[in-house]
């Protein structure tokens, strides 16, 4: 008889499946959930260094909050129009970050949006 609980994926598969869409939906080269001090909690992505992703923004919000800045996202540009797109946001008592890597001339806000919905009903179950 099998346990119908082990058939349910874990957190950590769901939220990388969701990165998975997030990706492929923008053309995305890399994204990683992680915690606010830049631990990672899932990564996807085609060449794109998720966990330094993930250090970077977590550095970025460290920078932020020391200036006394409260931001919900930094954006970081190369010269070649690149971007790392670093949102921030809360599910109860835990504050995460989504890291993306954004090549040029690709909108993000609206699957970012999505993307952090989806992750939030994920965390909360």
């Amino acid at each position: 008889m099998s346990n119908p609980k082990s058939s349910k994926p874990s957190r950590q598969a769901t939220l990388e499946r969701t990165l998975k869409t997030l990706l492929r939906e923008g053309e995305f080269l890399g994204a990683v959930v992680a915690s606010a001090d830049g631990l990672p909690l899932a990564m996807a992505g085609r060449g794109a260094d998720t966990e330094l992703m993930a250090g970077v923004a977590a550095w970025l919000k460290d920078f932020a909050e020391r200036t006394h800045a409260t931001l919900d996202e930094i954006v970081v540009r190369d010269r070649q129009g690149n971007r790392l797109v670093s949102r921030y946001f809360n599910v109860g008592n835990d504050q995460l970050l989504l890291a993306v890597s954004v090549p040029p001339r690709r909108s993000h806000r609206h699957l970012t949006n999505a993307a952090i919905r989806e992750i939030q009903q994920v965390w909360e179950t």
